[in-house]
């Protein structure tokens, strides 16, 4: 089992992604939060690990994230992919 980094803010770029850096290794990454999401990898650290972080009180730790029980509507398919989240695995979406 892979350990658990910590990531941290450590500032905000001139595009106002924010800036994460990882307290054990040395990942790095920019995020930008949506209706815009987009995440960049400046350096990757340990590729094994698995990295949590939170900003004003809020926390998150490892996820599972499993298909839906029901059948997910074709707009919310949209709105997720809009966001950066690939819900079917759809490489070619």
């Amino acid at each position: 089992m892979p350990g658990t980094h910590e990531m941290v803010l450590t500032g905000t770029v001139e595009s106002g992604a924010e800036e994460w850096s990882c307290l054990s290794c040395e990942r790095r990454m920019l995020l930008r939060w949506p209706p815009r999401y987009e995440k960049l990898v400046l350096e990757l650290g340990d590729e094994n690990a698995t990295h949590v972080g939170g900003k004003g009180g809020v926390r998150l730790g490892t996820v599972d994230v499993e298909p839906a029980a029901r059948p997910v509507a074709e707009h919310d398919i949209r709105w997720l992919q809009d966001n950066g989240i690939d819900w079917n695995n759809d490489a070619s979406a």
